[in-house]
């Protein structure tokens, strides 16, 4: 599916693949809020914070392509692809967006389970290493077997699962 040129989230999209972080945190709200697909936890707030996860996320995440983006001038769903490593994976985001066209809130969803969590072993300590090394150490320690389980796993759980 092409995607929308006239896109209200086009110079998003574009900016945020050219690696133009300040462009693309320029389309949002000042109180832009993001919905973490690793965590319930906390959410990230305001364009700060924002563009500091996608330069954490830019750092970590290759091969990215958007694939499509649809909606209406209110609600927009967009579809992502990239590789964390040697993990694909899939993210599908839905957008709330303002009058002004500018993103008022984002919900990232993953798959599989194993792009989900080589994103958050790559991503999780990048996040919080902005508040302190021991901080990045302990949630490396937590997530990174949690991912190497799940990469290792997904072969052998899914002939065993499969109908």
């Amino acid at each position: 599916m092409e995607l929308a040129v006239d896109s209200p989230l086009a110079a998003y999209r574009t900016a945020f693949l050219a690696g133009d972080l300040d462009a693309a945190v320029a389309a949002m709200r000042p109180d832009v809020v993001l919905s973490s697909p690793i965590t319930n936890a906390f959410r990230f707030t305001g364009r700060a914070q924002l563009r500091d996860l996608l330069e954490d996320v830019r750092a970590v995440v290759a091969d990215s392509e958007y694939t499509h983006d649809v909606g209406d001038d209110r609600t927009r769903v967009l579809r992502y692809s990239g590789r964390v490593g040697r993990q694909p994976f899939d993210e599908t985001m839905v957008v709330v967006l303002d009058d002004d066209g500018l993103i008022a809130s984002m919900e990232l969803f993953i798959r599989p389970l194993p792009g989900l969590t080589a994103l958050a072993a790559a991503l999780g300590p990048r996040v919080a290493r902005r508040r302190s090394r021991v901080r990045a150490a302990v949630v490396r320690g937590m997530i990174g077997p949690l991912a190497l389980v799940t990469a290792r796993a997904e072969g052998t759980g899914a002939r065993l699962a499969a109908p």
